[in-house]
């Protein structure tokens, strides 16, 4: 259908994060987001007792200290750069003349995508498209990300959603020149791209997750000029021990990089449109730190750079509205 004549609302739709890092407002956050279907696959007549007597009670107070450490003056990291995203592809599409505007909405947590929709209902948006920031496709994100738009917008102002980018050149592009311009690869060097894990009976009911980050993290690789024995691919974050998820964790290799005599890597995180929780602690910290700690244990003198996620730098935008575009023709 061909958009680009209406006003047409984007909603630019990411995981989410609490309000701010007080287990409160972490547990409010937890129990929605556990109690999606998509992630947990538990029966809910087992599973919501489990989550509201145990989980929901305990795991925030772990979790604050992790929050806090991330949090800025500005408040959840994956929040302020998602509305930076979001202005700044407001900014372009006015510039360009384009009848398109943006919101951002969460999946879990505030602004939601009901609050998304309001808004660009209030802005005269008579088409809305969905349009959830994960380059590769996996139930756990794009699809429950689609699962929920197409619960709130009605089906006679629904464009569609927006499933993946991995494939587009732009995608590549920009993360080889995030790379280069923080890092460059010297004989030795690694690059180490983390994703969030899947499980892995997701993928075997289809989800082409792990063919995508291969495929698109090839891309990349090539850009930068590493050879295979220069790269690798791990998955982080896996969130219950009931089913089995895709692997290797990061620790297997940073590990086993430590032991081999590698002091010099680079820790990026491409399946983040922006830095949140998993990207700024359980990668830029945690990892990093165990990388080092290893290391120095064998007399070695680490040096680890973090990439940040793509964020609001121009290249990211221009991937955005490229996307945009296309999905609106």
């Amino acid at each position: 259908m061909d958009c680009l004549h209406e006003k047409t609302g984007v909603i630019l739709i990411n995981t989410g994060s609490p309000a701010s890092p007080d287990p409160e407002d972490i547990r409010s956050y937890l129990i929605e987001f556990l109690s999606d279907r998509n992630i947990v696959r538990v029966p809910h007549a087992i599973w919501l007792p489990i989550l509201h007597g145990i989980v929901a009670r305990n795991r925030p107070k772990k979790t604050a200290p992790r929050y806090r450490q991330v949090w800025t003056p500005e408040g959840a990291p994956l929040l302020v750069e998602s509305l930076k995203q979001r202005d700044e592809l407001n900014e372009r599409m006015s510039r360009e003349g384009l009848p398109f505007v943006s919101e951002v909405g969460m999946r879990y947590g505030s602004p939601s995508i009901e609050d998304a929709a309001a808004s660009l209902r209030r802005q005269g948006c008579t088409r809305l498209l969905g349009f959830p920031l994960f380059p590769q496709t996996a139930t756990c994100t794009v699809g429950t990300c689609k699962e929920r738009f197409l619960s709130v917008v009605a089906p006679s102002e629904a464009v569609g959603v927006l499933e993946g980018y991995a494939d587009n050149p732009l995608y590549w592009g920009a993360l080889a020149r995030s790379i280069a311009e923080r890092w460059e690869w010297r004989p030795g060097s690694k690059v180490l791209f983390s994703f969030h894990s899947v499980p892995l009976n997701d993928v075997e009911a289809g989800d082409t997750y792990l063919d995508e980050v291969r495929d698109s993290m090839g891309q990349v690789a090539d850009l930068l000029g590493l050879s295979a024995d220069d790269w690798a691919v791990a998955y982080h974050s896996r969130f219950e021990d009931s089913r089995s998820w895709a692997t290797p964790h990061p620790s297997t290799i940073l590990d086993t990089w430590a032991d081999e005599g590698v002091d010099r890597i680079a820790l990026v995180t491409p399946g983040f449109a922006s830095d949140c929780l998993e990207s700024l602690y359980d990668i830029a910290s945690v990892a990093k730190g165990r990388f080092e700690q290893r290391c120095r244990a064998r007399g070695g003198n680490p040096d680890v750079t973090y990439i940040p996620a793509l964020n609001h730098r121009d290249d990211h935008i221009d991937l955005l509205l490229d996307e945009i575009k296309r999905a609106l023709r």
